[in-house]
């Protein structure tokens, strides 16, 4: 079976379950890049990569981080304003860093 990817068009719109297509979970120091898993340290630098080719980088902190439930989660929102201010420092004059809080996933349904 060939390494699954979800692909630009329809697909992504509505892909299919991760679990059925074979992409597991990674262990401790890994982490997933486009379904494959690599070292931790390879995943930091693609997402630095990604934030600074951005034009508009943004992070989107959701309830664990907003809310501070525990010390853990206190912890996750320090790395998040700080990733945030270093972000802001590390950007070119044409792009606009962004902090978009998001309380609450659940969608609004008229």
């Amino acid at each position: 079976m060939t390494q699954y990817r979800v692909l630009p068009g329809p697909e992504h719109f509505l892909p299919p379950a991760a679990a059925s297509m074979g992409i597991y979970l990674p262990n401790p120091g890994e982490a997933h890049i486009n379904g494959v898993i690599v070292p931790e340290e390879k995943a930091y630098e693609e997402a630095a990569r990604q934030f600074l080719m951005a034009q508009v980088p943004t992070i989107f902190p959701g309830p664990l981080v907003l809310w501070a439930w525990n010390e853990k989660a206190a912890k996750k929102a320090a790395a998040v304003r700080s990733l945030y201010e270093t972000l802001k420092e590390c950007v070119q004059p044409g792009q606009k860093p962004m902090l978009i809080p998001m309380p609450d996933y659940r969608p609004k349904y008229p």
